[in-house]
């Protein structure tokens, strides 16, 4: 079995769990090698997707038989849908063939459903704390930033919003963070104020 997150489009998908070695071969030869298969088929076309004989399905002719070769004969996806997109897929494959009937997609449909919610939840989830981190590093440099507004002030007389260009200048001309930027611009000031102080 494999868990699945597609982007918001459902053009990108990133195998996020899979319940075994085998899950994980045959995951690499559906994303990355060949772009074919049960589950990017379910994901674009919003269906849940199942084949009995992986081999001779012709709706992945390259996928099928490569898969078949690995003793894999059944697969089950089921898309992760929410009203507005498609948030993932899980896929359950079988050594046998014919494995998942009807019934078995629609257990799978009802599992399917929660497991939409929660996987968008933990995206939501991970969103919230990447800009909670991001929010909390702005913060925490905005102090040395300021600094080295009043530093460039002091010495060219230039107003905040001009200091504040200056710094953003250095910041892309550099490729360097803004806040990296301004406190080595204090750091240099505070270690020729420490030299003149030592030289009086």
């Amino acid at each position: 079995m494999t868990l699945l997150r597609a982007d918001r489009d459902g053009t990108r998908i990133e195998a996020l769990a899979a319940s075994a070695p085998f899950v994980r071969d045959i995951d690499e030869i559906q994303y990355v090698v060949l772009n074919e298969g049960p589950c990017i088929t379910a994901t674009l076309d919003r269906r849940t997707v199942r084949s009995g004989s992986l081999g001779g399905d012709r709706q992945w002719p390259r996928f099928g038989p490569r898969v078949s070769r690995l003793g894999v004969h059944s697969a089950l996806s089921l898309p992760l849908l929410l009203p507005d997109q498609v948030v993932g897929a899980i896929n359950v494959y079988a050594h046998g063939k014919d494995v998942f009937d009807e019934h078995a997609a629609e257990l799978g449909e009802l599992f399917a459903a929660p497991a939409a919610v929660a996987v968008h939840n933990a995206q939501v989830l991970a969103q919230a704390l990447n800009l909670t981190i991001q929010l909390q590093t702005a913060l925490s440099s905005r102090p040395v930033i300021d600094q080295a507004i009043g530093l460039l002030r002091g010495r060219t007389g230039a107003t905040a919003e001009e200091a504040f260009a200056r710094l953003r200048v250095i910041s892309q001309r550099e490729n360097v963070k803004l806040a990296v930027v301004a406190q080595r611009m204090v750091d240099e000031a505070v270690r020729r104020a420490r030299a003149r102080g030592h030289e009086t």
